[in-house]
């Protein structure tokens, strides 16, 4: 009995348990909600993914460790599907004085997910337009990967870092499914193999921190658009003014730009792309010159708090090995 209300209940609500972007559920009847129905809704929503994920919960209780990324340094293990060792110390003062090198881009967009999981309507078509407009506007070398389980999207970042110099600019780029822990406070991505039943193929904030650790870039940029994305930025916040100039090349800068604070992200799309990743575009497309990644943040959160009740976050990751003073630049290319 208690089997047959638990599916009648995700049956009833399973538009509400999609946690990324691109997934619509009816629209509201009087248009864009506020805060208070938003908070409603999204509450249910947070009630309906909890019950989904139970037992890969249950499991992440029982063992936190299932999700871990195995180091390279283990026996047996998988070079190309392991955490490689960290960068060692910052920007070396024979590199720190030269221009950007290469731009490279990792873009990765999970649509399909195993049932139960809801798969996704925007992401694939999200990291195909931002693929156009870092090769065209931005210079960049760009790699888009689509419907990855996490050892490939684990290897893709560890390609990326192992052909990665330190006078280079990476950005990468997440859509896909997230989800925060409540009683850890710990934020994971689940991959487009994640299960509902265990949590091994997700993969933990803490894992996401060592592989932008290992890659030896001294521009560094995560973005990611996926629910509770947010926590990946709560290290260190920055502000305008945090860096400029050439000296910022003379620190390593690993910064996170997430569609939303430590709560879910709307499911509302706009024009085929999620609210986050139209307003990012837009942004992208307006870059000229040189100009700080807060500045681009600045500019995508108001597109995207004006359109819904959510707050994108911009942060460092002092953990991958951040440096005071260091701040990610947008360097378009010129005309």
């Amino acid at each position: 009995m208690i089997a047959r209300f638990l599916l009648l209940f995700l049956m009833l609500l399973m538009p509400a348990v999609a946690c990324a972007q691109g997934f619509r559920p009816p629209p509201f009847a009087g248009g864009i909600p506020g805060r208070a129905q938003t908070q409603a809704v999204e509450m249910q929503r947070h009630q309906a993914r909890t019950l989904l994920y139970r037992e890969a919960l249950e499991e992440l209780r029982r063992s936190p460790k299932v999700v871990d990324v195995g180091e390279c340094t283990a026996a047996g293990a998988d070079l190309s599907a392991c955490l490689p060792k960290p960068v060692a110390g910052g920007v070396p003062e024979t590199v720190a004085a030269k221009p950007t090198g290469r731009r490279i881009a990792l873009l990765i967009g999970n649509n399909r997910y195993q049932h139960p999981i809801p798969s996704l309507e925007t992401p694939a078509r999200d990291v195909d337009q931002i693929a156009v407009a870092l090769r065209d506007k931005l210079g960049f070398e760009v790699r888009v990967i689509k419907d990855v389980g996490k050892s490939d999207l684990v290897r893709a970042v560890v390609a990326v870092a192992k052909e990665t110099e330190v006078t280079d600019s990476v950005f990468v780029y997440y859509a896909g499914h997230g989800y925060l822990m409540d009683d850890t406070g710990m934020g994971y991505w689940i991959p487009a193999d994640g299960s509902v039943k265990t949590a091994a193929q997700w993969i933990s904030n803490t894992d996401i921190s060592r592989l932008l650790g290992a890659i030896p870039a001294r521009q560094l940029l995560l973005v990611s658009d996926s629910c509770f994305s947010g926590a990946l930025a709560r290290e260190k916040s920055l502000s305008a003014g945090e860096g400029g100039g050439a000296e910022v090349l003379r620190k390593r800068s690993v910064v996170v730009l997430s569609s939303g604070g430590e709560e879910p992200v709307s499911d509302e799309g706009k024009e085929g792309h999620s609210i986050f990743a139209w307003h990012l575009l837009r942004t992208l497309d307006k870059v000229s010159g040189t100009q700080p990644g807060f500045e681009v943040y600045r500019t995508v959160r108001k597109g995207v708090s004006d359109d819904y009740p959510q707050q994108p976050q911009y942060g460092a990751v002092v953990s991958a090995g951040h440096e005071a003073g260091g701040e990610y630049l947008f360097d378009a290319r010129a005309e």
